[in-house]
């Protein structure tokens, strides 16, 4: 509110200015030049009257005045001193000049000519008084004057402004905001216009992001809770029975019970913490070289021992040999989860399709089977999420298959959709990500650049300071 006052009236005193000017300025100066443009006219005429008359020993007749009020187009009376009430000075500097002029006079400027009988004088005018309104080309000084005045202010207001944005602007190029680009550009005002809602939008999301991240380890937790409790009831439910029991063999078969439940929550465990360091990405990649199509191969002939009544098609195109850049392991177990979870929902048929490009391959893992509501679709890729709710963990599983699969997928650089089979008529489930993957010296290669770059920025930057510090203190 303070500078908006401050500003107005800066505005009111530059226009104030301005108007000063044109008043004291700009007004007595044009009548300056108005009067000695009429001062030259008036003294043409009466130089032209002399040397007409000259000609005629200045002796005169009516048809001699009439010519000349009609060539000089002003009125020629002949008067005497007495008449004209004229002060000797000025009658003297008359009779030495022959003709003179007198500007001050009420009625307007009037010329004088001393004939020879230095009694007659020959009055020409009165000239019409020059003209004090104010006319288009005033108006157009004027607003010359305004813009000028203006201009000043808001450069100077310009300037301070700019001080303010360059320290902002320095302040975003310092923030670490990664997967946002900033426009270069050099004008503070535009910068700060074009970069700024980027970077609140940036911010806006990364805060969505932590909310949507807490809100997803809550809903985990609370999923693994209910996870264990199945385990942990059994467990309890066998040590209850295992010390009210004599018989050995009872015994023996509550001990597998426990061991199973026990083994059960370690495998639990397990899935659980795989999944969270998958999500957060610190999950370490083995890379190497390996054939794509000889490992979903291997994977189909694991499936195939759990489901020996389902029929499976491996599909590549080319036929041969795909090569691959990635984590073996990893890989396997994504296909081993997908292909697993589609024979499970498949009523007979389960197909694989493997469609390289040129630096990235396609991944299809299709059934026949009743598929995936539309709402459910996103779903799915949650941890402990289950299309049938009346499954138990030994029909359906914990739920974290396709959330560890998505998690594998991401850490290599790549998405993964599910959607309608267009060929079998149920779920396909589609993977895409790179041929080859970055290898870690390249990854910290391309770190290093980038933290290289902000601190080349940050040097500038603490430059600049310094630079501004030591002009400040010199002034």
């Amino acid at each position: 509110m303070k500078r908006s006052l401050a500003l107005l009236v800066i505005l009111i005193a530059v226009n104030l200015c301005g108007f000063i000017a044109m008043y004291y300025v700009y007004f007595p100066w044009m009548e300056k030049i108005d009067n000695q443009e009429k001062q030259e006219s008036i003294l043409s005429d009466i130089r032209f009257l002399n040397f007409r008359l000259s000609l005629l020993d200045y002796s005169y007749s009516p048809q001699t005045i009439a010519k000349a009020e009609h060539e000089l187009n002003a009125k020629i009376t002949a008067t005497t001193r007495e008449q004209l009430g004229m002060e000797p000075a000025n009658f003297q500097a008359l009779k030495d000049n022959r003709y003179g002029i007198n500007m001050a006079r009420p009625e307007g400027p009037l010329a004088y000519l001393l004939l020879n009988d230095d009694q007659t004088i020959l009055a020409v005018g009165p000239y019409p008084k020059n003209d004090d309104s104010i006319n288009l080309r005033d108006w157009l000084f004027y607003l010359i004057i305004l813009l000028i005045f203006n201009a000043i202010a808001v450069l100077i207001v310009y300037r301070h402004v700019n001080e303010y944005l360059n320290v902002a602007i320095r302040a975003i190029r310092e923030l670490d905001l990664t997967g946002l680009r900033l426009k270069p550009i050099k004008s503070p005002l535009t910068n700060i216009a074009v970069n700024t809602p980027r970077v609140v939008n940036h911010i806006n999301g990364l805060s969505k992001q932590h909310q949507q991240s807490l809100y997803n380890q809550r809903d985990l937790m609370h999923a693994v809770a209910h996870e264990f409790r199945g385990p942990m009831a059994r467990l309890s439910f066998a040590l209850d029975l295992f010390a009210q029991t004599d018989s050995e063999s009872r015994q023996k078969e509550l001990t597998n019970d426990m061991d199973e439940a026990l083994q059960e929550l370690d495998d639990l465990v397990k899935e659980v913490l795989g999944y969270s360091r998958l999500k957060d990405g610190r999950f370490p990649l083995s890379l190497e070289h390996f054939d794509l199509k000889k490992v979903c191969a291997q994977t189909i002939e694991k499936v195939k021992t759990i489901y020996p009544e389902k029929q499976f098609v491996l599909y590549s195109d080319p036929p041969k040999s795909i090569p691959l850049y990635a984590d073996c392991n990893l890989i396997e177990r994504v296909m081993i989860n997908l292909i697993r979870n589609a024979a499970r929902f498949s009523n007979k048929r389960v197909k694989i399709a493997l469609v390289p490009f040129k630096n990235s391959i396609e991944i299809r893992v299709e059934d026949d089977g009743p598929g995936i509501p539309p709402g459910k679709r996103t779903r799915i890729f949650e941890p402990f999420t289950r299309l049938d709710f009346s499954r138990n963990r030994d029909s359906g599983g914990a739920g974290l298959g396709l959330a560890i699969a998505k998690g594998i997928v991401n850490r290599h650089q790549g998405t993964i959709w599910a959607e309608d089979s267009r060929e079998l008529g149920g779920a396909v489930f589609t993977i895409h990500m790179p041929l080859k993957q970055k290898s870690p010296i390249i990854e910290a290669e391309d770190a290093l650049k980038g933290s290289s770059k902000k601190k080349k920025k940050l040097k500038k930057s603490s430059a600049f300071d310094k630079f501004r510090k030591k002009r400040r203190s010199q002034d």
